[in-house]
């Protein structure tokens, strides 16, 4: 089972595979069910960049960094979601495994009764951000985008009939019963890519019409 001091166990994409036991468990206060391989081919995952090795040059010139198809490939080539909520008192951060649809909404599994439903089935209002783990080199004086995204969204339980064929797949790839777990929809309702512009921190808001 899933807990906050392990939240990657939270959540799974459908071509993860279960490698055994959590050697979080001494630390836990119940052992995890799974834990997951990194997808093969997502350290090497260019879709919308120029490469890797031209990072810094890409994050200066690429010409589609707010555009939703760039937003789409960034979530595409990563699979951790850090998600923000509050219960109106009380500000959490997790960070969860998702897999992404067509339309670019996250999904996640989860217990119910980790923080961060607790809070989300609170208040539905979260933020939410995904980032490639290697950035541009920021100077005093640089005028460039980061590789990733900050997003406001609302996010809700899915129910059971509403589990579609990918979560359910998913769910019994890695023995993930439902209940105690549950899936867990985010949907983005504004998405920002953060910049810089001579040093100064800003950020873009992408159109995702």
């Amino acid at each position: 089972m899933c807990c906050d001091l392990n939240p990657l166990c939270a959540a799974l994409t459908p071509d993860s595979t279960a490698l055994g036991g959590c050697k979080q468990v001494s630390a836990c206060l119940r052992p995890c069910r799974v834990f997951f391989k990194p997808r093969k081919g997502t350290e090497m995952d260019t879709d919308g960049l120029r490469g890797l090795a031209a990072i810094e040059d890409f994050a200066v010139h690429r010409p589609d960094f707010a555009s939703k198809e760039w937003v789409g490939a960034l979530l595409r080539r990563n699979r951790v979601v850090v998600l923000g909520t509050t219960d109106g008192a009380h500000p959490w951060v997790a960070p969860l495994e998702y897999m992404t649809d067509e339309d670019l909404n996250l999904y996640f599994f989860s217990p119910t009764e980790t923080r961060h439903v607790q809070h989300l089935e609170a208040n539905a209002n979260v933020a939410a951000t995904v980032m490639d783990h290697k950035q541009p080199i920021v100077t005093p004086t640089a005028t460039l985008f980061l590789n990733g995204v900050q997003m406001e969204c609302t996010a809700t339980r899915v129910p059971p009939e509403g589990m579609t064929d990918a979560l359910t797949t998913a769910a019994e790839g890695s023995d993930i019963s439902i209940p105690p777990y549950s899936a867990f929809k985010i949907i983005p309702r504004r998405v920002y890519v953060p910049s810089f512009q001579n040093g100064v921190h800003l950020r873009i808001e992408v159109d995702m019409t």
